[in-house]
């Protein structure tokens, strides 16, 4: 039988800052390091940009959101047993740094983590393989991103 979340939340006894420091790390090891100025650039492309800033003040106003959305995206992840290695370690880092205390850089981590926790960043996504008459297979990747307002509703009605 494999180690729960729930398990693992136990034995290391993450606190809200802990939780909150290790969703970041999850996230810059899975974004190649995206600054916090990027992922906030990439909520308000999504969609309405007013829309995103206004999910990101009322995150950077509640603590307990944070922390609820935090939790959701490790626990997200552990699902994954690929991605188990990953969360154990961010907790485990974690809780051994200095938590990062400016609420700002906190909301948009939380809010871009249950971003593409909620759409993987996509509305819709198309793959279409053919092969050439060389004999060669061509990938063409059509991709809508999805719009931030929809999902940000959403998110706003789980971590509230």
């Amino acid at each position: 039988m494999s180690e729960s979340f729930e398990d693992l939340l136990t034995e290391l006894r993450p606190d809200a800052d802990a939780l909150q420091q290790a969703a970041r790390y999850y996230l810059a090891e899975h974004t190649g390091d995206m600054p916090v100025d990027a992922m906030r650039a990439e909520l308000e492309n999504a969609g309405d940009a007013a829309v995103a800033d206004g999910v990101i003040a009322r995150l950077e106003g509640d603590s307990a959101a944070v922390e609820t959305a935090c939790l959701t995206v490790l626990a997200a992840a552990w699902e994954d047993p690929g991605e188990r290695d990953a969360v154990r370690g961010a907790l485990q880092d974690a809780k051994s740094q200095m938590p990062v205390v400016e609420a700002a850089i906190l909301a948009v981590v939380a809010a871009y983590g249950m971003y593409l926790l909620a759409t993987r960043g996509r509305k819709r996504r198309v793959i279409v393989r053919r092969r050439d008459p060389d004999g060669s297979v061509v990938e063409i990747d059509d991709t809508d991103y999805a719009e931030a307002g929809g999902v940000f509703s959403a998110i706003i009605g789980l971590v509230s």
